[in-house]
């Protein structure tokens, strides 16, 4: 497939036109030809200044929730900075240049997001296989294994006293992790049991995972929805409702608040889900562009991420220490 760049020419000339009309010295245009990979620039205009103090204007170019690309302008230094018109008239090329990525990256970027919603589906299926497996295999065995215990117990009751001391200790140890270990498995199968995400509507999925949190947790979620909401398909489904798992687990986790408010609405077309808390707040990675965090105990951000974007959709986190934190989902329902 052929990711290079096109209409090079039509950004070129809408470029020189705004960068006359708004006096600027200079002017680039930066675009990625392909998910992943870095900005270059498609048009420029004029020499680039030399002096230091110049001034610089600098737009993000948005497609959904990626990043595509900047337009950057200098200006003379001493030279007024553009009115509000003429940032209008900016902005209004950076919408034009958007507009005119967009079939190219319908083209480069559809068969990515078509297979990332099928991967949804097929790994919520074999979650659930895996789920499955465990319950057959080793919870089953955990409670032989405990019934075992028991029974030793009761035929330790009536043996000699010198052998209940010095075996009974053990047993009671060896008892009490099996019961920690059957406790925690159930909590894990628990959080990850089928949510019928074909049969339920959006709005079902998410008050029964919120009513699940609370009787997990203990801890409140007050979850609105602003009626109507449109019907949203399996993908989208899926992916709401693992990004409200995990931004609840982490609120229980870390936010240092007994309660979560989550929100819900629908309009044109969109899907918009916020969840909020007033804990302690933390400083969010980068999760767009080349600085994009990987790390490993971003793990869970980077899932809320991931899931997202296969789904065409855009994520915003919102925090600061002391301030609580706002995660900001929004998605197509026809995705």
């Amino acid at each position: 497939m052929d990711h290079s760049l096109p209409l090079t020419d039509a950004y070129q000339r809408l470029l020189g036109e705004v960068s006359r009309r708004l006096g600027a010295d200079h002017a680039e245009l930066l675009l990625r030809a392909a998910p992943g990979q870095p900005a270059r620039t498609v048009a420029s205009y004029g020499a680039p200044p030399e002096a230091a103090d110049a001034s610089w204007l600098e737009l993000p170019i948005h497609e959904g929730a990626a990043e595509v690309g900047s337009l950057r302008m200098a200006f003379a230094s001493g030279a007024p900075p553009p009115g509000a018109s003429e940032r209008g008239l900016a902005l209004a090329l950076v919408e034009l240049a958007a507009l005119l990525v967009e079939e190219r990256q319908q083209i480069a970027w559809e068969p990515l997001r078509q297979a990332g919603r099928r991967i949804l589906a097929v790994n919520e299926e074999e979650l659930q296989r895996i789920i499955l497996d465990i319950h057959d295999g080793p919870v089953q065995k955990l409670f032989l294994v405990s019934s075992r215990l028991a029974l030793l117990q009761s035929r330790l009751a009536d043996g000699p006293e010198e052998l209940r001391r010095a075996v009974e200790p053990t047993l009671n140890q060896l008892t009490g992790l099996v019961q920690s270990a059957q406790q925690e498995l159930r909590a894990t199968l628990s959080t990850f049991r089928p949510a019928e995400f074909q049969r339920r509507t959006l709005e079902a999925v998410l008050q029964g995972l919120a009513f699940q949190h609370e009787v997990l947790t203990g801890n409140q979620v007050d979850l609105y929805i602003a009626a109507p909401i449109p019907p949203v398909s399996l993908p989208v489904k899926i992916a709401l409702y693992r990004v409200l798992q995990e931004a609840l687990s982490n609120g229980y986790r870390h936010a240092g608040v007994d309660g979560q408010e989550v929100y819900l609405s629908g309009q044109d077309g969109w899907v918009l889900l916020e969840v909020c808390d007033d804990g302690i707040g933390f400083t969010p990675p980068p999760l767009e562009g080349p600085g994009a965090t990987e790390r490993e105990e971003h793990i869970g951000l980077r899932g809320m991420r991931e899931r997202v974007h296969l789904v065409g959709g855009q994520l915003k986190i919102v925090s600061e220490l002391g301030q609580g934190t706002q995660i900001v989902v929004r998605v197509p329902s026809d995705a």
